[in-house]
């Protein structure tokens, strides 16, 4: 398996989506230089950072776009599908069914479920939604490994054990919920609120 360092990882959707966009405008090679300028570190990390996903550049070119792109989506599996399952069918479980930039990274929503009487059966985008208590058999049925949460904090690590127990391996916790899970499930949590706090402290200083 392939090995990088942690702070090199969370660089990688960053390096995808600055590629992504050159190649858009028709570029086909990108310089070390430019992607640290961006990025706003150091030339040698960028550089180091290539080494470890075994790109090498082309002198007085740089590095090419589209291979240095595919190479990133290899190493992170976006070349390969995952199937996921929205539970929680409220406006951000809606938002996240619906988003159709989810595909070009390989993510493919199967379905959306909740516990609200009012919302089974209806449609979201595609999808009709189902009762929760079919979370289990979805994830069964589909062999799901990675469920988004969006429910609210008082049913989520219930909702978690039901979905861990079925074979989830990898939870995107939009609540604010931390939760507990077993060895060798991954949680992703995505603090809104925390990230508006923090904004808005840096704010707050800003005027002071």
């Amino acid at each position: 398996m392939d090995r990088i360092s942690k702070a090199a990882f969370r660089r990688l959707p960053r390096y995808h989506q600055i590629l992504s966009a050159f190649e858009e405008l028709g570029r086909e090679y990108i310089s070390s230089r430019e992607l640290s300028e961006i990025l706003e570190i150091n030339e040698t990390l960028v550089r180091k950072d290539m080494a470890d996903l075994q790109i090498r550049g082309r002198q007085n070119q740089g590095y090419g776009i589209s291979a240095l792109r595919q190479r990133i989506e290899e190493f992170l599996g976006l070349q390969d599908v995952t199937e996921a399952l929205v539970v929680g069918g409220g406006h951000l479980g809606t938002a996240l069914a619906t988003y159709p930039g989810f595909e070009h990274y390989g993510l493919k929503i199967a379905g959306v479920l909740d516990n609200d009487p009012s919302k089974i059966g209806s449609m979201i985008g595609p999808y009709e939604v189902v009762s929760v208590f079919r979370l289990a058999s979805m994830i069964q049925k589909h062999q799901i490994k990675l469920i988004i949460l969006t429910v609210p904090k008082d049913s989520a690590q219930e909702l978690t054990d039901i979905a861990v127990n079925a074979g989830v391996r990898a939870i995107w916790n939009f609540t604010p919920r931390e939760l507990n899970v077993p060895e060798g499930v991954r949680v992703r949590n995505e603090q809104i609120v925390g990230g508006f706090m923090a904004l808005s402290y840096y704010l707050k200083n800003l005027s002071e």
